[in-house]
């Protein structure tokens, strides 16, 4: 058996060689042969054998063949589990994998299974950069929002804000992004208050941190804009309409969607309030800066 342990070991040399230079169908075949030696020199919960199954199994989804690929990640994991004592950065990478594919797949129970293991796993590892943890806790919130489990989605949203203001500290942008992406939730919620107050924090952070015309700035004011729309409060939406607008027409930029979407709100507005002819002013003035 030693002797196939070496040459499963200069095989798998040659598949990460193949790998890096993109040589894909060889890789595949190379990664083929080392998971039959694999099975034979590395029997039951080893380490090796994982390896085998997830190199192949990622090959495999590179080249579009997703539910292969997901049967070999599903072995490779099985094994991972079985290892003791457990290698959580391994289980991280591993689950943090099979959860990205059955989200891709539309495999959502699976999705938030695999999610929940890579943030178990993740968690207890020091370096695990904070925007990976968050973007699997955004995912798992945005499953449960399209299957029309909002409850559930609520606290995936805090721990995403949790681990960003630890790691960041209060003022940040990304802080800020975590803020508007609740705010935006309790929006669609119709928790109004909430939404009001959390879009107010994010939007004093990035007043603190960036020029008046800046992006995110219009987008905070449209978005606070939106909760007092909504709330009937429509003297203050109507001024942060405007202000937003203001900052995207000042930036001299080429019209974005986020543009588009204020301009149709305030139009909106404009119109529920007799302001007719003001509406159509507006979005004149709006197809003439994106055709400029």
């Amino acid at each position: 058996m030693k002797g196939e342990e070496k040459l499963w070991a200069i095989l798998n040399d040659k598949l990460d060689t193949l790998r890096a230079t993109n040589r894909l169908p060889q890789a595949i075949r190379v990664a083929e042969t080392a998971l039959e030696i694999a099975k034979r020199a590395f029997p039951g919960a080893e380490l090796p054998l994982a390896t085998s199954f997830e190199k192949l199994g990622q090959l495999l989804d590179q080249k579009g063949d997703r539910a292969t690929a997901k049967a070999y990640l599903l072995k490779a994991h099985a094994i991972l589990e079985k290892v003791k004592p457990p290698d959580q950065r391994a289980i991280f990478r591993s689950a943090r994998r099979l959860a990205f594919l059955c989200d891709n797949l539309g495999k959502s129970e699976e999705a938030i299974s695999f999610y929940e293991k890579a943030i178990a796993a993740g968690t207890q590892l020091e370096d695990i950069p904070y925007s990976d943890l968050g973007t699997m806790l955004n995912n798992v919130a945005l499953i449960f929002r399209k299957s029309g489990r909002q409850k559930a989605a609520e606290p995936y949203y805090l721990h995403a804000l949790r681990i960003y203001e630890k790691q960041l500290g209060p003022v940040h942008a990304d802080v800020a992004s975590v803020l508007n992406n609740l705010a935006v939730f309790y929006t669609n919620e119709r928790r109004y208050t909430e939404a009001e107050n959390v879009h107010l924090r994010a939007l004093a952070i990035r007043e603190k941190l960036y020029p008046p015309t800046h992006p995110d700035i219009a987008q905070s004011k449209c978005n606070l804009a939106v909760v007092y729309h909504s709330r009937g409060d429509y003297a203050k939406a109507a001024e942060l309409y405007r202000a937003s607008l203001k900052a995207w027409e000042e930036a001299n930029e080429e019209p974005s969607k986020d543009y588009e979407i204020v301009v149709s709100n305030y139009a909106d507005l404009l119109r529920s309030v007799g302001k007719v002819r003001k509406a159509h002013q507006l979005e004149v003035r709006a197809r003439k800066r994106r055709s400029g």
